[in-house]
């Protein structure tokens, strides 16, 4: 089983129950995850500061686990990059200076610096905004510098409220450039289970959004648990498998020194 997406206690925002990284391996283990990467936060603003993780320290401490975990757990050195577009000197500078396996994607903030978890959906136009946000994340892909494309529906996570119903079904035209460039590009499309924890319940992205990505020529998906506490590492492995079986996919894609390998399903 594989989990490429997770954060350990170097990660801002896994502070309910921050977990060493060798606790995450022997978690790994135990849920029968044989290939774990380790991708904490590094979000690039226009503006704002970066929220920053401490790299040199999570090497370190993965560098530690290794040898303890060897041949039960394959523990790789990734990072969540967040808007890497946003500030393209940092971005060069970062992924020049650590010899990542994996480069997630993330686009959480829009080019006013400002998360989409915290934009007020009872006071703005939802459909304009998810317009908006389709058409930054192919920006992000045309600079590119990552390998697996985050969470495509992090938006829909995060704008429920008790009078809304968000939903990217009539959103195909905005999608397609997404895919398209995906394709193109070579970028693994994620799998996230934060998703089916969500309100939303279910695995995403869409089944028609993978569909028309396989029609695409797409091969490469990859699964992340999103974890952000030890004892969340692969939940939601099987649900995705079978998900993913049932579309036509036979394997996970797993970066590796940044090139691609083929897991199977």
């Amino acid at each position: 089983m594989v989990d490429l997406h997770t954060h350990s206690k170097y990660s801002f925002d896994a502070d309910q129950e921050p977990a060493e990284i060798a606790d995450m391996a022997e978690a790994a283990a135990a849920a029968g995850v044989d290939t774990l990467a380790v991708t904490d936060h590094y979000d690039l603003f226009r503006r704002a500061a970066p929220i920053r993780c401490d790299l040199t320290a999570i090497a370190r401490d993965i560098r530690a686990a290794r040898p303890q975990f060897a041949g039960q757990v394959d523990l790789l050195f990734g990072v969540e990059l967040g808007e890497p577009h946003a500030n393209p000197a940092q971005a060069e500078a970062l992924l020049a200076a650590y010899p990542f396996d994996v480069v997630i994607g993330s686009l959480h903030a829009m080019p006013n610096d400002l998360d989409l978890y915290d934009h007020d959906y009872d006071h703005l136009d939802c459909d304009a905004l998810l317009r908006d946000y389709f058409a930054e994340v192919v920006r992000m892909e045309q600079y590119g510098g990552f390998d697996v494309l985050a969470h495509l529906d992090y938006p829909l996570r995060v704008m429920k409220r008790p009078g809304n119903h968000p939903s990217f079904d009539n959103f195909m035209e905005h999608i397609l450039p997404v895919l398209r460039e995906a394709v193109a590009r070579g970028y693994a499309i994620e799998c996230n289970a934060a998703t089916l924890f969500s309100w939303m319940e279910r695995p995403g992205p869409d089944r028609w959004i993978l569909e028309e990505y396989r029609r695409l020529g797409g091969e490469r998906v990859s699964f992340g648990s999103d974890a952000h506490r030890a004892a969340d590492i692969g939940r939601g492995a099987a649900v995705y498998r079978d998900y993913l079986r049932a579309l036509g996919f036979d394997h996970l894609t797993v970066f590796r020194g940044r090139k691609a390998e083929a897991y199977p399903l």
